[in-house]
């Protein structure tokens, strides 16, 4: 269970839905108070991370992270913060009261999953190794090369489109494109690459789907370097 902190409700709501795509168990606290009642009830078995917004009223995200770290029950439950500010000293001060990462706002959806998977230790690969694909296809080692080699050109061309549509500032395209994406990278496991993509196909609205399309050109540049790399190492 994550649970997110944020006086603001469309905050709590926006971050709530990207959390909840990704399939995560999500509890929402609307002050810092109220979370730490959560918290030191049963809760604390269950959770497994803390979003917390930094300006709240009554007890803001520093206060929180202070109180959880004075708390023997609540001192190991890792904490992101979310700040509207990505300058250093805010970031040295986040990080030095014991938060393990920051989100700042507005976040990028893909951004928040990456940072939230690094915290509690699942992030998903870039792409899958050789043996687990080939395994999961059932097919042979032999097979490995030139269905990696055979993907290559598609992951290209996809590439290439998404970027023609971020250059028109085309929501519409790049959505059509980011649901092309599932097809390769699911059948070579490139997870972080399919979590972006689905990002972009459920943005709420059109600002958001091209800032999510900026990652996901991203994602697509690490997937292919991937397959680059792999197909020669299988050819020898």
């Amino acid at each position: 269970m994550i649970l997110i902190v944020d006086d603001e409700p469309s905050a709590l709501m926006l971050l709530g839905m990207v959390l909840q795509s990704a399939n995560y168990v999500v509890r929402k606290a609307t002050s810092g108070r109220a979370a730490l009642r959560m918290l030191e009830r049963d809760d604390c078995e269950r959770c497994s991370l803390v979003i917390c917004d930094i300006r709240m009223p009554e007890l803001d995200g520093r206060e929180v992270i202070a109180e959880m770290r004075a708390n023997p029950r609540l001192a190991s439950i890792p904490v992101i913060m979310c700040t509207s500010s990505s300058e250093r000293e805010t970031v040295v001060d986040i990080i030095g009261r014991g938060a393990c990462d920051y989100i700042v706002k507005p976040f990028q959806a893909a951004m928040v999953l990456a940072k939230v998977r690094a915290v509690i230790g699942e992030e998903k690969p870039v792409i899958e190794s050789p043996t687990l694909t080939v395994r999961r296809l059932r097919i042979s080692l032999p097979e490995y090369p030139p269905l990696v080699t055979a993907t290559v050109p598609a992951v290209e061309r996809i590439a290439d489109d998404l970027v023609s549509a971020l250059q028109l500032r085309n929501s519409t395209n790049a959505r059509a494109v980011a649901e092309r994406v599932w097809e390769p990278a699911s059948l070579l496991g490139a997870g972080r690459a399919v979590d972006a993509a689905r990002c972009v196909i459920d943005a709420p609205d059109e600002s958001d789907a091209l800032r999510n399309a900026n990652t996901l050109v991203a994602e697509l540049r690490e997937f292919l370097a991937a397959l680059q790399r792999v197909a020669p190492a299988q050819r020898l």
